[in-house]
């Protein structure tokens, strides 16, 4: 599956998707979200549900990924998952992918990426990743793809793993790594911040972020969730979500309803300004933030392409054998 759908192939899928439903060509229901509470009524796992169909499409998903965080003592992944890619003319499921969550993996570092390459600085030299777990190895790797910088921060609650996630990291890239004591460490000198943890308190404040810095949030995928101080918010020039009303919901922008403060913020589609509909960044000092809760109609996308990639794998097997009408893989 990395071989008919790697990281790079994902960069355009997403972006088409993301501008696709911006335009209003994608349908799809709303998230659906399950909290697995612990004994002691923390919670213990999340499993979210999510899907759609990107209009003349061939194909529509349907896709279910788990985090449970309590896996990594274990020694087993914290992420799972599958997905259910079916022929968008007849009904009928096509292919199931058994991937572990890998194609959620690779959509989430896409989304990431791409909001850096259109709100970043181009000069952008200083990356600050705070939460350094599965899914900040797929940021970093995607960002890599579209800016080149020469130091990154990295900074966990655990400091014995954001070291290790340090070590991991200086082997991807001739930058200089390090890690940070704390989030205010990591964030003030950063161009490029990104914040990739499950956290229902914010913990990111306004004042750190320094002129000209771009913040990708991607933790808050929940109602409660919240990584952004909204102190951070109000200093953004321009706050792009990947769907402005599941944001208003489930992303960093529910707190800003919940405070009444959206009137007072510049809210655009990320699509918008991926397709050049709206400029994004429009000077070298404005903060931009991109709110990423991620969408339906990026796990459609990447379904359709898989799907197709896999019939084009039939076809060149047909009459040894191993083609077949349907796959799992």
């Amino acid at each position: 599956m990395r071989t008919l759908l790697p990281p790079a192939e994902a960069l355009d899928v997403v972006r088409e998707a993301m501008i696709a439903q911006a335009r209003g060509k994608v349908s799809k229901p709303a998230p659906w979200h399950l909290e697995v509470p612990a004994a002691d009524a923390s919670v213990h796992g999340e499993v979210h549900v999510k899907g759609g169909y990107v209009h003349d499409a061939s194909h529509y998903t349907v896709k279910l990924a788990t985090g449970f965080f309590g896996n990594r003592e274990l020694g087993i992944p914290v992420s799972s998952g599958l997905s259910v890619i079916a022929d968008a003319t007849t009904g009928f499921p096509t292919v199931i992918v058994l991937d572990n969550g890998y194609l959620t993996d690779v959509r989430t570092g896409a989304a990431g990426a791409l909001a850096a390459q259109v709100l970043s600085r181009i000069d952008s030299h200083r990356v600050a990743l705070i939460g350094p777990g599965h899914q900040a190895d797929y940021q970093l790797r995607a960002l890599l793809q579209v800016r080149n910088p020469r130091e990154l921060v990295v900074h966990g609650r655990d400091r014995a793993r954001a070291k290790a996630f340090a070590r991991r990291a200086q082997a991807l890239h001739s930058w200089e790594v390090q890690v940070a004591a704390d989030s205010a460490e990591a964030v003030r000198r950063a161009d490029i911040i990104i914040t990739v943890t499950p956290s229902r308190a914010p913990y990111l404040h306004g004042e750190w972020i320094k002129p000209g810095a771009h913040i990708t949030a991607v933790g808050a995928d929940m109602e409660g969730k919240q990584e952004l101080h909204l102190s951070a918010l109000r200093r953004a020039a321009v706050v792009t979500a990947d769907d402005p009303d599941q944001c208003l919901h489930i992303g960093e922008l529910q707190h800003a309803a919940k405070a009444g403060i959206t009137d007072t913020l510049n809210i655009e589609a990320l699509g918008d300004v991926l397709a050049g509909r709206h400029p994004g960044r429009s000077s070298a000092t404005e903060i931009t933030i991109a709110d990423l809760t991620g969408l339906g109609a990026q796990d459609a996308a990447m379904g359709a392409r898989l799907a197709t990639a896999l019939m084009e794998c039939s076809r060149s097997t047909a009459g040894t054998g191993n083609g077949a009408a349907g796959s799992v893989i």
